[in-house]
């Protein structure tokens, strides 16, 4: 945990926020952590429109037949040495439990920490994990992790 803090940090200190984004399909795979079930999940990504913010659609489905939809908002920080940078997202939708984990009801929130690089051709790669949790709205409320490798494709 602290060496996620440590990077946080250092991202920003040598990052400049992105109000020059351009909109963006996202693409990962991973997996599940602690269930073990592949996750798919595909993003829209839109252009910022207040403090850098970008609208967020996510859509995510596993071979456990567990899914998410949700919708949000996204903030992206880049370097200003290259094409390192961080993103973090936060997303309120539902989820459907299939053959996956409880997480106690269907209204979950999701947020994502995406470290990647963008290509000069705009397209960007990394890595990335999310926590899916209903925030105590449900008891239990175990939660939901997951590891992803992902990719980016600009719009225009």
């Amino acid at each position: 945990m602290n060496l996620i803090r440590t990077a946080l940090v250092a991202i920003a200190l040598l990052s400049q926020p992105a109000f020059a984004e351009s909109p963006r399909i996202f693409g990962s795979i991973g997996s599940q952590l602690s269930v073990g079930s592949t996750e798919g999940q595909v993003r829209y990504i839109g252009d910022p429109y207040i403090w850098g913010l970008q609208p967020v659609v996510g859509l995510s489905a596993a071979a456990n037949s567990s899914g998410y939809i949700g919708v949000g908002a996204a903030y992206t920080l880049r370097s200003q040495q290259g094409g390192l940078f961080a993103r973090l997202t936060g997303l309120a939708g539902v989820q459907k439990r299939g053959n996956g984990r409880d997480v106690g009801g269907p209204v979950q929130f999701r947020t994502s920490l995406d470290v990647g690089y963008k290509t000069a051709t705009g397209l960007e790669f990394g890595i990335g994990a999310d926590h899916r949790s209903s925030a105590g709205i449900y008891k239990p409320n175990p939660g939901l992790n997951t590891a992803y490798l992902f990719t980016t494709v600009p719009l225009r």
